[in-house]
């Protein structure tokens, strides 16, 4: 067992800076795009945004046809856990209880993320 003290458990500054880097990159478009949903201009491509306003949200969700879209969003989500949460818990009991062949692949594949520093 190790201690969590030691220093090969911990990530270097440089490691650090770039794994922030990386997640900056990534979520950076989808704060732009928060920021100009509550922009006042009918410009959308003024910057900065001129003001605050929620109408978009009401053009939005006033049209049919997203409130379809996010209503089938839903339900696809919905059935998808339940398919997931089933074969899930099935290949977890089958895992456990039975033997065959392949079976020390798939647990290692499940434990060696946990075991790796």
């Amino acid at each position: 067992m190790r201690s969590d003290s030691s220093s090969y458990d911990r990530a270097s500054w440089g490691l650090k800076l770039a794994a922030w880097a990386g997640l900056l990159f990534l979520h950076f478009p989808i704060l732009i795009i928060f920021i100009y949903a509550f922009n006042t201009e009918e410009a959308a491509f003024s910057f900065p945004p001129q003001g605050f306003t929620l109408h978009w949200f009401s053009v939005a969700f006033a049209r049919v046809d997203v409130l379809e879209s996010i209503k089938l969003s839903l339900q696809i989500a919905c059935l998808s856990t339940l398919i997931a949460l089933v074969l899930g818990t099935l290949a977890a009991a089958a895992l456990y209880r039975r033997d065959f062949f392949g079976k020390e692949g798939i647990s290692l594949m499940l434990i060696l993320p946990i075991a790796l520093p």
